[in-house]
């Protein structure tokens, strides 16, 4: 229910000074017990990817070699993760990004040239 419009409440003349400050303390007690939550978790996930599994491989492995093979048969989510892990995706995005500006600049030249005819 996290930032719903029903949850919020707003600053408004009718709430006071010391309201508005026990409100905020509640909420960033709210906020440390949440991170502390995630990284207990992370934590927990950590220990459990590393330790082998009954056959012999990690579960991290596993879990690589099954984004591996869903990417092969044609789990196209999966090969955009492998390609994330990978720094690929962005360097295909900056690519892809810097010809589109090229193409810009040259339709701009063109444009600046004919400009040019005409004065």
């Amino acid at each position: 229910m996290a930032n719903k419009e029903d949850n919020l409440i707003p600053f408004t003349s009718e709430q006071n000074r010391e309201e508005a400050k026990i409100n905020g303390r509640k909420g960033g007690i709210a906020s440390g017990i949440a991170r502390r939550e995630k990284a207990t978790m992370k934590a927990v996930l950590e220990k459990i990817l590393d330790e082998p599994s009954k056959t012999g491989k990690t579960y991290r492995e596993m879990a690589t070699l099954g984004l591996l093979k869903g990417a092969i048969g044609g789990n196209a989510n999966n090969y955009r993760t492998i390609l994330e892990t990978l720094g690929e995706l962005t360097l295909a995005q900056e690519d892809k990004t810097e010809r589109e500006l090229s193409k810009v600049e040259q339709l701009l030249a063109k444009i600046e040239d004919e400009a040019n005819k005409w004065y």
